[in-house]
């Protein structure tokens, strides 16, 4: 038996036309009974479900939107781990610590240049001591960090030193280490470095290379039977890497050996407040020969802050730069073409005042940027 696709009465299977409508079931393919495609039944015999294929396209429509709540967690999260852990909280990080005079978790964000250093709180206390006499090392420092990732005096840069979740960098400094030269006239005497002995000299020309030592401020010392010599030093920019250190003890016409004590510990004079003497007009106005990147860390911020807010180019002078009392930093501009004297400048590193020489009243007075 077959179907006729007219009428869709039961035919005999080998019939022609149709006995009920007469249809000729030679132009078309006849379809078995089991067949039915009235009500939407398939070969066997089972209903076809139309809602199959919306089932499909609402999975996944479902997956669709998951994937993008998964991607849209992923941004989230990521941009709260850069605010809370990322790199410009991690350097905030670090300086709170020497702020916060927190050195042994200073020290564990450290690596050295050098192997043979050691980094624990003991070691970077050095540095501690000078950034408490120099606080805006530390804001320039941070700056510094935050910009370009190394310290414009090429002490501290930042390395990367693994990952958190496989993803996020995590950050550590990798500290310059220092290796003062240290010269001595006195035979048998203890060469010592905030106190801890560094060697003995063998002879009455003695000369030591010390370190590898953590960046900041050092008090070395020269103690040998009745003669002594100490003094302070700063090593931090990378100019002071070989600093010469003078322990050299002068002798009297009677042969007695002079205790030279000079210890940092003054106060600081006010470099505004007139009494800071001049001594420019001693100075032999012979051309300086050096540049912007040769100058301290403390000339360098002072320089910074004229170029930041005066329109002050340092490339088109070459610098001069001395101590004339603790913690105050001098600076004498020359012209790069002419070599003249152009100005000179004192920075008083512990105050934060940048003062200008006024060879018309003959002191050093502030400089007003609202001018």
């Amino acid at each position: 038996m077959k179907t006729c696709p007219n009428c869709q009465q039961s035919v005999a299977s080998d019939s022609i036309f149709c006995e009920h409508c007469g249809f000729d079931l030679r132009t078309t393919p006849v379809t078995p009974p089991t067949e039915t495609r009235r009500g939407g039944r398939h070969r066997n015999g089972k209903s076809a479900k139309p809602g199959k294929k919306k089932a499909k396209w609402l999975s996944r429509g479902i997956w669709g939107v998951l994937a993008v709540a998964v991607i849209v967690v992923i941004v989230l999260a990521g941009s709260f781990y850069s605010k809370q852990a990322g790199k410009q909280k991690q350097i905030a990080t670090i300086t709170d610590d020497i702020t916060d005079n927190q050195s042994n978790d200073f020290a564990k964000k450290m690596v050295s240049d050098n192997p043979n250093l050691k980094i624990d709180g003991d070691t970077v206390q050095p540095f501690f001591d000078y950034a408490r006499k120099h606080p805006n090392y530390v804001k320039v420092m941070k700056a510094d960090l935050q910009k370009s990732g190394e310290t414009r005096d090429h002490t501290f840069k930042l390395e990367t030193a693994g990952h958190n979740f496989l993803v996020f960098p995590v950050y550590k400094l990798k500290v310059t280490t220092m290796h003062p030269v240290l010269t001595s006239n006195v035979a048998n005497a203890t060469l010592l470095a905030n106190g801890k002995a560094l060697v003995t000299t063998k002879n009455d020309h003695y000369s030591y290379k010390a370190g590898p030592l953590f960046p900041g401020q050092y008090i070395f010392k020269l103690s040998g039977g009745r003669v002594h010599k100490s003094t302070t030093v700063n090593l931090v920019a990378g100019n002071t890497i070989n600093k010469h250190i003078d322990l050299i003890v002068q002798a009297t016409k009677g042969g007695h050996d002079v205790v030279n004590e000079n210890e940092d510990e003054s106060t600081v004079t006010d470099a505004t407040g007139g009494k800071v003497e001049d001594n420019t007009t001693s100075d032999d106005d012979s051309n300086a020969t050096d540049s912007y990147d040769d100058l301290s860390a403390e000339a360098q911020m002072a320089l910074d802050e004229l170029s930041d807010n005066d329109d002050l180019d340092t490339d088109d002078y070459t610098y001069k730069e001395s101590t004339p009392q603790p913690h105050v930093t001098e600076i004498k501009l020359y012209d790069v073409d002419s070599g003249d004297h152009d100005s000179t400048y004192r920075y008083d590193d512990i105050h934060d005042i940048l003062a200008e020489y006024d060879s018309s009243k003959g002191k050093f007075e502030e400089v007003d940027f609202d001018d």
